[in-house]
């Protein structure tokens, strides 16, 4: 398998040609969102390029009025997206460089990348800056916290008989895996479902190859609009906030497994394998959540518990897919063969920018179903 000489990858996230080669599996996806990664900054340089053309146009006897010089502002700008940059050319040039060369029509090299840049130029550095800084602490208490206090209910991880024997949790849409991280760390067996290479190709570099702090994002860096400063949109924040390496240092090699294929096709066959499922954020990825919630089931021991924490949302009801009220939906999980033995509905940060006007909450579910 490779790796950067002189470095073992402890944990396998299988993102290596012979992985694909292997499986009989096309290479282009990871190839193209290293790619995508390598070209963040040229294809976001619209955003500079506007904020200079706005200021340049102003009346000057209203720029005249403004606290600040316009020309030092976007050098504020353009020095965070070079921060994302480099971050972002990290993890491309891990794998860039290892698969055969991509050959694909240039315009649908351009729609995907511009597809994917609209996805990692806010919303996804916000999730990284949730799951892996310290800004990100307080948040995160308020939802996977309670996650893991909800799982030690039924398997409590201070109890070494039952640890020794192995619990197996399934976590589905783990997305940057701050979850998975948690969970290995206490001892639980943990495997990983997360079909998104924008996610994996950052989360093998983050379990493998980091160190504490040894890399800056700027997530807001395009967010003046609704600010009361300056300093909340350019400020660097630093991860990952652990070393995630000697955090795990006692975690066996196969104690994270991860998968790469959508839960429903990945696990359409797996049967009474998982002591427990947790989604946190995740059940609004899928087109289906009746399917979902039987393949769910399916996978869980008898007795085992589903322990979820999320919105509602999926937004694929107007591409054919499933937009249930909670109320159809329990009644559903209800006739899947389980029984609720929680249920609660908190309203949560996600992805809360300190020093913005606009407070992002979130309408949840807090349930845990037992498998009857």
């Amino acid at each position: 398998m490779w790796a950067p000489p002189g470095k073992e990858e402890k944990f396998n996230f299988d993102i290596t040609p012979e992985y694909f080669n292997r499986n009989n599996i096309s290479a282009v996806t990871p190839k193209v969102v290293a790619l995508t990664f390598l070209n963040y900054e040229n294809y976001n340089k619209y955003i500079p390029e506007k904020l200079e053309s706005n200021y340049k146009n102003m009346d000057p006897k209203y720029l005249s009025k403004l606290p600040f010089n316009y020309k030092d502002k976007v050098k504020k700008v353009k020095d965070g997206m070079k921060t994302n940059q480099e971050f972002f050319s990290k993890i491309a040039n891990l794998y860039i460089n290892k698969f055969s060369p991509v050959y694909l029509e240039e315009e649908y090299l351009n729609t995907y990348q511009h597809q994917q840049q609209s996805f990692i130029g806010k919303f996804f550095l916000e999730i990284l800056t949730r799951e892996w800084t310290e800004e990100g602490r307080e948040e995160r208490s308020k939802s996977l916290f309670p996650l893991i206090q909800e799982l030690k209910k039924y398997y409590d991880y201070e109890n070494k008989p039952l640890m020794d024997k192995g619990v197996n949790v399934l976590v589905i849409g783990a997305r940057f895996m701050r979850i998975v991280f948690e969970l290995a760390k206490l001892g639980y067996i943990v495997e990983a479902n997360e079909q998104g290479y924008l996610y994996t190709l950052i989360d093998n570099y983050l379990f493998n190859y980091s160190k504490k702090n040894d890399s800056a994002i700027c997530p807001r860096i395009s967010s003046f609009c609704s600010s009361f400063t300056e300093e909340s949109v350019t400020k660097k924040h630093f991860l990952p906030d652990v070393d995630i390496g000697e955090e795990l240092k006692n975690v066996k090699k196969d104690g994270i497994k991860i998968t790469k294929e959508e839960f429903e096709k990945q696990y359409s066959s797996v049967k009474d394998k998982f002591d427990a499922v947790v989604t946190l954020f995740s059940t609004d990825e899928t087109p289906n959540i009746i399917d979902y919630t039987e393949k769910v089931n399916n996978v869980l021991k008898r007795g085992g518990v589903w322990i979820n924490i999320g919105g509602l949302n999926t937004g694929y009801g107007q591409y054919g897919g499933f937009d249930l009220t909670w109320e159809e939906w329990k009644h559903v999980i209800l006739n899947s063969g389980f029984v609720l033995n929680r249920e609660e509905k908190p309203v949560l940060p996600f992805c809360q920018i300190k020093g913005h006007s606009l407070p992002y909450t979130m309408g949840t579910i807090f349930f845990t179903a037992q498998k009857k």
